[in-house]
């Protein structure tokens, strides 16, 4: 079957319980698909209530991006295949004595409050046809428009203030080449991983 793609983030006005529960239903699929790819478990998450679903959604300083393999969103056949989070410095900030010091760390690379990209990944069925790098431009792209809002806008350089990290699992090498493909580069080595990251002023100009 041919598909259409589409990514676009997951419409939270209003936010929709069915959208919740898609949402749930292909983060737990990828932890259960490709438990080595990343740090939390599905055992841990399968023990989500609904309402701790709906808060990582419904929230105006994050946002996950879906890949949609139909033509429209509300098509209600249309299938979730792929989904990237973007934590923005001020989830970070809010946050900041909740979450794991090497978020801390890496979130102020070079100084700067950084958005963080978490929870990359792709349907096996649906791999291999770009969606991967859509979901990164996505986001990016979501986060260059955010931080123009913010007028962290530079007028007389032309250029956009901020940076993006993400941290990538080690053994996880297709999705490290994607992202040096797409310009990141090695911040700093941990045990199990390597977090990655990309100045904004290095992205193309909207």
């Amino acid at each position: 079957m041919r598909y259409s793609y589409s990514v676009v983030p997951i419409p939270t006005s209003p936010l929709l319980q069915a959208h919740v529960d898609k949402y749930a239903s292909l983060r737990l699929l990828a932890l259960r698909t490709n438990p080595e790819c990343f740090f939390s478990t599905h055992d841990e998450e399968g023990r989500f209530s609904r309402e701790q679903w709906r808060g990582r959604i419904d929230t105006d300083d994050r946002v996950t991006l879906i890949a949609v393999a139909s033509k429209i969103l509300a098509d209600p056949s249309a299938e979730w295949v792929g989904l990237i989070t973007v934590l923005t410095p001020e989830f970070l900030k809010e946050r900041r004595d909740n979450i794991p010091p090497k978020f801390q760390k890496y979130a102020m690379w070079l100084g700067e409050p950084a958005n963080v990209l978490v929870s990359m990944w792709v349907h096996p069925e649906h791999r291999c046809k770009g969606l991967g790098g859509r979901l990164i431009s996505e986001a990016i792209d979501w986060v260059k428009k955010r931080t123009m809002t913010a007028k962290n806008f530079d007028v007389n350089n032309g250029r956009l203030e901020g940076v993006v990290v993400l941290e990538v699992v080690k053994g996880n090498t297709g999705a490290g080449m994607l992202y040096r493909a797409m310009g990141f580069e090695n911040i700093d080595s941990e045990d199990a991983s390597i977090w990655m990251g990309k100045r904004l002023d290095n992205l193309p100009y909207l």
